[in-house]
Order: C-alpha cells, then sequence, then structure tokens
C-alpha cells in the first residue's frame, strides 16, 4: 500500500542499495576480485527483501521480519565495505591521484547508511503499526 508511511521508507532503502550496487562498488572491492558476485548477490537481496516487504502490508509481522532482514543484509553489507576500504587504504583522508575513487568509495558508504536508516524508519512505522492495530482490537 503506497499511502503507508513505512512502503516510502521501504522504497527509499531499496533505491539507496540499487544505487549503490549501480556507483561502481566493485571499485571497492579491487582487493576482493573473489568476492564481489557474493557482495553484489547480499546487496541485491537486501533491494529485493525490501521491495518484496511493501507489498506484504497485509501481514504486518511478516512485513517487519522482511524488513529487519533487509537491515540486517544491509549491515552486513556495511561491515564488507568498511573492510574493504580499510585494506584497501580509502579510509585516508588526504587527498591523491585517485581522489574520485575515494570520493566514490564515501558516497557508496553513505548510501549504505542511508539505506540502514531507512529501513529502520520503516521498522519503526511497521511496528507502530501493529501496536495501533492492537490498541484498536483492546477496544472492541
Amino acid at each position: 500500500m503506497i499511502q503507508r508511511k513505512q512502503s516510502v521508507y521501504l522504497l527509499l532503502g531499496s533505491l539507496a542499495l540499487g544505487a549503490v550496487l549501480f556507483f561502481g562498488a566493485a571499485t571497492v572491492f579491487g582487493v576482493f576480485p573473489g568476492y564481489v558476485h557474493g557482495v553484489f548477490g547480499v546487496g541485491g537481496l537486501a533491494g529485493l527483501l525490501g521491495v518484496i516487504s511493501i507489498f506484504m502490508y497485509r501481514d504486518r509481522k511478516r512485513q517487519h521480519t522482511l524488513a529487519f532482514l533487509a537491515q540486517i543484509c544491509t549491515l552486513i553489507l556495511m561491515a564488507l565495505f568498511a573492510v574493504a576500504m580499510y585494506i584497501g587504504g580509502a579510509s585516508d583522508v588526504s587527498v591523491s591521484s585517485s581522489g574520485t575513487d575515494t570520493t566514490w568509495r564515501m558516497v557508496t558508504m553513505a548510501l549504505l547508511v542511508c539505506a540502514y536508516a531507512f529501513f529502520w524508519l520503516a521498522r519503526r512505522a511497521i511496528r507502530s503499526d501493529i501496536e495501533l492495530l492492537r490498541s484498536a482490537n483492546r477496544i472492541r
């Protein structure tokens, strides 16, 4: 259901993850060339879970669970990117000849943080819907 705010949060989180996969995330994993497909799989899974969760509006507990799984996948992806950036030496703030590469790495990490925050906001909104329905059922 598009009118609910958690649907907007889930869509924004999925779009942020899609942007991460679109913005050359493989450059971060130049130090791990064999793991690029697994990383794209985790990112794609998290984005897909977010999109599927949008259409689970009738079963709020399952929607909450799917949003939680998307949040966990995003957290795993953030950890993998942080490790790859640390090993690759992109954690330096100094300007180097490959400054654009470092900029894209930071943009990628910022998008992952945004996706995590959007999934967290969606879970909060889903939880408040569940509590609202419970209180309405108590009144009846």
